[in-house]
């Protein structure tokens, strides 16, 4: 196990750690140290504590650390990353059915949105690898505002064909598209 490889997989709205296609993950992985956050209360989510999870979870101060969220799991990355003050190494992010605006018919996240401070430069500048994962057809996560978070991050951008949210319940209990993008990050 290389304890300088890290890799941390931050979970959306509604999820937890043994949802979707997490756990498959940290399994196509070798030599890496994964780690898969539960956020608490996530279909109740309260920005400070998810915050607070990023914080006693993750430490990006040292080593090669490569972030995959997911869904709201990705504004929460981003947002704490833009509040985190001090040296950090972030070699790669890869974004998942991301967004930093707040979703048309799902405003029980409006005061989580509301929260959340994104600072872009700093991301840009300090994060070498950013990939952005949209599905062709997302039923939850408009396709247009995962493809402008993208923008405003520069990333690369790879559109799945895929109708859904990249949910176990939409068939995803594995990612090789992901698997393929973070294995390629750490082999940098």
């Amino acid at each position: 196990m290389n304890m300088d490889k890290h890799l941390y997989i931050a979970h959306g709205y509604t999820a937890n750690s043994k949802k979707h296609w997490f756990k498959w993950l940290t399994e196509q992985v070798d030599d890496i140290d994964s780690k898969i956050l539960d956020f608490p209360n996530s279909s109740n989510p309260v920005l400070e504590d998810w915050n607070k999870t990023l914080l006693d979870e993750v430490d990006i101060t040292s080593g090669n650390n490569v972030i995959v969220a997911h869904s709201l799991g990705v504004v929460t990355v981003l947002d704490y990353l833009s509040r985190f003050e001090g040296e950090w190494n972030v070699k790669g992010l890869v974004l998942v059915a991301g967004f930093y605006e707040k979703i048309p018919n799902l405003n029980k996240i409006d005061t989580y949105m509301d929260q959340t401070q994104v600072d872009f430069e700093k991301i840009i500048k300090q994060v070498p690898n950013i990939v952005s994962v949209i599905a062709s057809n997302d039923r939850l996560v408009p396709r247009n505002l995962s493809e402008r978070l993208a923008e405003k991050l520069q990333s690369e951008e790879v559109i799945v064909e895929h109708e859904g949210h990249f949910c176990d319940s939409d068939g995803y209990t594995e990612f090789p598209e992901v698997a393929e993008i973070v294995n390629d990050m750490f082999n940098k």
